[in-house]
């Protein structure tokens, strides 16, 4: 009896062994689909404060900074059509977490050149991280219309020795100047006893404001009041004039503006720029403008 009790003791112990090894082994062996470092499903946040600022042939896109640790970038999607928050967009590029970006502001930025002016576009951001996770794309409902501008243009004296290129017409860009008294010139230039006045070539469709000094840069639409009813401004250095071209109140109205870079005896020198998409007042697009905050449940992108 004592061996058999002995060699059940033997037996026993043996069992417990395997047993504490099998344990042991299970515990050291990860269960299928598991790892040391949990598996990253949680995406960043999604970019605030977007917004535009309108150019001639390129349209730059603005956002905050994320300060995420494993942030790795964001992505700058556009629309082209006029349904921008249930339409499609399609992604322009991609701007690192540490590329384009300003310290001082605290804002990314992206430059859109493959655009028309006068064509209206409609601009998301979204960020991604390092394992590849993407937020939504920004809730701003963010558009913006590229349009042509000019700079150091003499306008001069009607009354001088150069009629002919007193007169200006913004929609000719480019090539807008052009006689006092042509039938297309918007604006011209004339001396009177030594000081600059901008007069209204077709004072019945021409309209003019005198803007003050508010930088050229500044000016992001043109006013919808306040025009001169005698269709005539003095022109002084650094002020900015606003320009509305009403052919048609309900159908036909296009917005300019201009800034007096210099004034010397005889002529003006502006810089210019005008909107050539129908009734839009839009001159340069600002933080916080024309952002609906309209939520994109729907919005599908590629």
């Amino acid at each position: 009896m004592n061996r058999m009790r002995t060699e059940d003791r033997s037996r026993s112990n043996v069992v417990m062994q395997t047993a504490l090894s099998l344990l042991v082994l299970a515990l050291l062996i990860p269960l299928p689909g598991c790892d040391d470092d949990p598996v990253d499903t949680q995406a960043p946040a999604v970019p605030t404060g977007v917004f535009t600022v309108t150019g001639e042939g390129v349209v730059s896109v603005y956002w905050h900074d994320l300060d995420q640790s494993d942030l790795a970038g964001y992505a700058v999607y556009r629309h082209d059509g006029n349904d921008p928050v249930y339409g499609r967009y399609h992604w322009l590029g991609d701007v690192a977490w540490d590329e384009n970006f300003d310290e001082d502001s605290l804002l990314h930025w992206f430059d859109d050149s493959d655009v028309v002016d006068g064509q209206t576009y409609y601009y998301a951001v979204l960020s991604y991280d390092t394992s590849g996770n993407e937020s939504a794309l920004s809730w701003e409902t963010v558009d913006d219309t590229p349009r042509p501008e000019g700079y150091e243009v003499l306008l001069y004296d009607r009354f001088g020795g150069y009629p002919e290129r007193s007169g200006f017409d913004f929609s000719r860009l480019d090539n807008g100047r052009m006689e006092w008294d042509a039938p297309t010139a918007d604006i011209f230039v004339a001396f009177v006893e030594g000081v600059p006045f901008v007069y209204s070539a077709r004072p019945a469709i021409v309209l003019l404001q005198d803007l003050g000094t508010i930088p050229f840069a500044a000016v992001d639409e043109a006013p919808t009041s306040g025009y001169s009813a005698i269709g005539v401004a003095e022109l002084i250095e650094d002020h900015t004039y606003a320009v509305a071209v009403v052919m048609d109140p309900e159908s036909d109205v296009h917005y300019a503006k201009f800034y007096v870079y210099a004034i010397s005896a005889g002529y003006v020198e502006i810089d210019w720029a005008y909107q050539i998409d129908e009734g839009n007042p839009e001159l340069k697009v600002v933080a916080g403008r024309r952002g609906t905050g309209a939520p994109r449940s729907e919005l599908i992108r590629f």
